[in-house]
């Protein structure tokens, strides 16, 4: 490995802890903008597949967040990632 590439790689790794904890402070913040009496009313879990190349859940996906739904949860699975969509709204 070339000395140049030795130095980059503190502070790549540096780049990324800041990005990470970024995340996490950015993601407290947007929670904390939504109104405490709001409750998820409607819930939608969509598949995709890395064998379609995701094709079927992405035009799911963009068509339910038109439709009002936001991002919730995300998970990976080996045949690819499920991705849970709230629709949220007042408890009464």
């Amino acid at each position: 490995m070339s000395r140049y590439a030795e130095s980059k790689i503190p502070e790549i790794d540096e780049r990324i802890e800041q990005l990470e904890s970024n995340h996490w402070r950015l993601d407290t913040q947007v929670k904390s903008l939504r109104r405490a009496d709001d409750i998820i009313k409607e819930l939608r879990i969509v598949e995709l597949s890395w064998k379609d190349k995701c094709e079927c859940g992405v035009e799911t996906i963009n068509r339910l967040l038109e439709d009002g739904f936001e991002l919730y949860k995300q998970f990976q699975t080996e045949s690819g990632v499920v991705v849970e969509l709230g629709k949220w709204g007042p408890k009464n």
